[in-house]
């Protein structure tokens, strides 16, 4: 199996669509596919899909990300047992 680039026109997708959908899935690689010169489309994996979906959640939630940056210009440093003793856990 050849290594394929990453950025491919259509007829090549094509042609190498069960590699570029192998390469994405298990090895979690992107693909963007171009048609007469423009890049509509990227192939991705679900699961890459979904990460990219929650960090997305999470930036757009106010509330979460000042807490994020308040807890990254803290000094303060916890042990798991009081981490999970702060969560509930």
């Amino acid at each position: 199996m050849s290594t394929l680039s990453q950025v491919l026109p259509a007829n090549e997708a094509r042609s190498n669509f069960y590699q570029i959908l192998e390469e994405a899935g298990q090895n979690l690689r992107l693909f963007t596919i171009t048609h007469r010169g423009k890049p509509p489309v990227v192939i991705m994996a679900a699961e890459e899909l979904e990460s990219w979906r929650e960090t997305l959640e999470i930036m757009t939630n106010k509330k979460l990300m000042a807490g994020i940056a308040k807890a990254l210009s803290s000094s303060k440093v916890y042990t798991q047992k009081e981490a999970n003793k702060l969560i509930g856990w």
